[in-house]
């Protein structure tokens, strides 16, 4: 069969038929344009790049001078709670040169001490359990061996400047004397 003889419907879907390698080739891009493309996704690139380091520089100098403020005012909270118990120890001075009772004075620092033991034990700050322990060189800092014949060597059996622990380190140790043993002959 020719071109005539095919029925003329088949000959309409054939005209219908669109060419797919003249629509490829007129749509691909050339290379200058591909190249084009890539160096403008490589500029684009680059400059997000770019910025999203200076991001990262700015949020890192941020955090550091947040950081810097933090340390430098975290004791405020502590001494605000502290000053108060300084106002009562000058109190307690000032009424010590002009009173004769020696009494009244006592019962004053005893109560600037209970006031300044309840602002440690508010801000987590626990005192040392020496005397009568045994010697335990994370806690304590021995300063001197006594012979007792009452206590066991390495039990502490004076506590000369009281330690303190904040949360769970040791802020200073206790400074004891420890036993060191039955007085020998």
């Amino acid at each position: 069969m020719t071109d005539m003889e095919q029925p003329e419907e088949i000959q309409n879907q054939a005209e219908e038929i669109p060419v797919e390698e003249n629509e490829v080739a007129e749509e691909a891009p050339t290379v200058e344009e591909q190249l084009q493309t890539a160096i403008s996704e490589r500029d684009e690139n680059q400059n997000r790049f770019l910025r999203s380091q200076a991001e990262l520089e700015n949020v890192r100098k941020r955090y550091q001078k947040e950081m810097e403020q933090v340390r430098q005012y975290a004791a405020a909270p502590f001494i605000q709670d502290l000053l108060p118990a300084l106002d009562n120890l000058k109190r307690a001075v000032e009424a010590a040169e002009s009173a004769d009772q020696v009494g009244d004075l006592k019962q004053g620092v005893e109560m600037v001490v209970k006031q300044i033991v309840d602002v440690f034990s508010k801000h987590n700050v626990t005192a040392i359990d020496a005397l009568g322990k045994p010697f335990d060189p994370n806690l304590h800092e021995a300063l001197q061996q006594m012979p007792s014949d009452e206590h066991p060597p390495m039990t502490v059996i004076h506590e000369l400047e009281q330690g303190f622990i904040l949360n769970d380190r040791v802020v200073r140790p206790t400074k004891v004397i420890v036993s060191s043993g039955p007085a020998q002959s």
